[in-house]
């Protein structure tokens, strides 16, 4: 059997119900995410200590986020406190591409 072939005199009811399904259906898994939705206050204490993000090599590309919100809905009262200590981003190589955020709400990489 090399595969199902239609009958002209088949009822192409289930067909239709099908179609119907998958336009009312298509909406839901074709949506984007907005994030997460965080309500009331948020307090996000970030410490970043000789945290490497390094890049090596032909068109090489690394990212790196602490304590980054990128993405959803913040409301009420939000406090960061973000300190970094000795941390390294690199990017060694011909269009090599690093990117180290700390502490962002918002931004997404760049990489």
């Amino acid at each position: 059997m090399a595969g199902y072939k239609f009958n002209k005199n088949e009822d192409p009811t289930m067909k239709k119900l099908f179609s119907i399904a998958i336009l009312f259906l298509c909406p839901f898994v074709i949506a984007e995410d907005d994030g997460p939705t965080i309500e009331g206050g948020v307090q996000m204490t970030v410490t970043g200590t000789e945290d490497i993000n390094a890049a090596v090599g032909l068109e090489s590309s690394a990212s790196q986020t602490l304590g980054a919100i990128e993405s959803g809905t913040l409301s009420g009262d939000t406090t960061m406190t973000v300190t970094g200590t000795e941390d390294i981003n690199a990017a060694v190589g011909d269009k090599a591409c690093a990117d180290q955020q700390m502490g962002t709400i918002g931004k997404k990489a760049t990489c």
